[in-house]
């Protein structure tokens, strides 16, 4: 039985969606722009970005569950969110799916097809790796619920096939990276693919929340630093 959304909570989806589509990749490519260019020059530049990414996704995380709250048709499970089914099973999947998931990053790291501002991205003291790790976990579960979570469910409920609306969720999902720069584009979708078929061939968002925030965690905290870094961040003054 497919889920029933209000129309509060389908404007409340549609918003979403046009921010993902829209502001996402404006915002987030000028954000990136300026990180790369303070990163080196203002201190705090890096943990303010990531707090305000953060502040983001929390907010679109916590509007998915409002969507929910104001659906009397529809609940937390229409979301994924359910630890269901056979989880030795699923173990081996989660295992398998970080172990390519993190060996795809590494060929397309070596191939130049990483993300545009990765270099900025990566942490260079303890306390920029707490940071790290923070925006990682959320990642992890914020993009999940909203991605995977709600916008499957909505295109479900307007009547769409599942695996039409999973598709359309992966087509926003890519988009939203799109200020990752166009080589990175082919890794986004392939990652995000890949989250999808573990929600789906599960039911539970728990499996993908956990391989999302493992490969960004192996991505931001396991990707050795460039040395360009290195010698400029003995410029200015570590933050502890």
């Amino acid at each position: 039985m497919s889920p029933e959304f209000s129309m509060p909570a389908l404007a409340l989806a549609f918003l979403l969606v046009a921010y993902y589509l829209c502001a996402e990749p404006l915002w987030g490519k000028r954000a990136y722009e300026r990180l790369e260019r303070e990163r080196d020059t203002v201190p705090g530049a890096y943990t303010r970005f990531l707090s305000l990414g953060m502040a983001v996704s929390w907010v679109a995380a916590g509007s998915a569950l409002l969507a929910i709250a104001l659906s009397p048709g529809a609940g937390l499970a229409d979301l994924g969110m359910t630890t269901s089914g056979d989880w030795s099973t699923y173990a081996g999947m989660l295992v398998g799916m970080v172990i390519a998931g993190a060996a795809v990053l590494l060929v397309a790291r070596s191939r130049g097809l990483t993300p545009q501002g990765v270099d900025a991205l990566l942490p260079r003291n303890g306390r920029e790796r707490r940071y790290a790790a923070g925006i990682a976990v959320t990642a992890g579960i914020c993009e999940e619920i909203v991605f995977r979570g709600l916008f499957i469910a909505v295109g479900v409920s307007l009547g769409l096939p599942l695996y039409v609306a999973a598709g359309a969720s992966l087509a926003i999902f890519t988009l939203a990276h799109l200020y990752q720069g166009p080589k990175a584009m082919a890794g986004v979708a392939l990652m995000g693919l890949a989250f999808t078929y573990l929600y789906l061939s599960t039911g539970s968002l728990l499996v993908a929340v956990i391989a999302h925030a493992a490969l960004d965690l192996r991505a931001l905290l396991l990707t050795p630093t460039p040395r360009r870094a290195d010698r400029t961040s003995e410029n200015i003054a570590p933050e502890a």
